[in-house]
């Protein structure tokens, strides 16, 4: 009894040794790049609020007075073309654009009207993927391994509503970032993470912008 428990404990050390070997070969680093896409990236902080992502808001605008309607421009991917771990697929650039937009507009539908036409009490919204970052899938075929942040895919984004008519930044934001570590379902396929972060991101653009909005009605009562 005694030497098969050891056995089972060898085995055991043996595979956690190993997951953390795999889990810091496979180690990468998402980057945060000026890539131009955003109209200004002065003023951007890190919102604790917003889990570390960094957030421009523009005091001088009223978003509860002056804005009622959203127009989501196309998803863009500003990809460095020389990076390996870029190759993505066409098909793989639409599935991830489509969840990105539908999750928007699924949160943003509480409070705006969602239209694709611009005009006066319109923000433009406008999202560019600018690094992504595969999950390593064979990393993830056990929990441990996943545990470990081995394997672990996600994306880097830059974003701003701009007023649709003018041009006029609003509120802009930037973030990179990797998938949880205990969603474990989400590393069996190869962009499950990046889609994962996507819908984070989703959620904590457009709790700010509500935010913004309530605190703006509440400064006028």
């Amino acid at each position: 009894m005694e030497k098969r428990f050891l056995s089972q404990k060898k085995f055991w050390l043996i595979h956690v040794m190993a997951a953390l070997f795999l889990a810091g070969c496979a180690t990468k680093q998402l980057k945060l790049t000026e890539t131009g896409f955003l109209s200004s990236y002065a003023d951007l902080q890190a919102d604790k609020g917003s889990k570390g992502m960094y957030v421009f808001i523009n005091p001088d605008v009223q978003i509860a007075e002056n804005y009622d309607k959203i127009v989501i421009a196309p998803v863009q991917f500003e990809l460095d073309p020389t990076v390996k771990q870029h190759a993505m697929t066409d098909e793989d650039q639409k599935k991830l654009a489509d969840y990105f937009v539908g999750k928007l507009k699924e949160r943003l539908a509480k409070n705006y009207t969602v239209t694709d036409q611009p005009g006066e009490g319109a923000l433009l919204f406008r999202t560019a993927i600018t690094d992504v970052l595969p999950n390593k899938v064979y990393l993830n075929l056990h929990w441990s391994t996943t545990l470990l942040g081995g394997g672990i895919g996600g994306a880097a984004l830059e974003a701003e509503l701009v007023d649709s008519i003018t041009g006029d930044r609003i509120i802009s934001f930037v973030d990179a970032r990797k998938g949880r570590k205990l969603n474990y379902t989400k590393g069996l396929t190869k962009w499950g993470h990046t889609q994962e972060v996507l819908g984070i991101w989703a959620d904590l653009m457009v709790e700010n912008l509500d935010r913004l909005k309530e605190k703006d009605r509440e400064g006028s009562l």
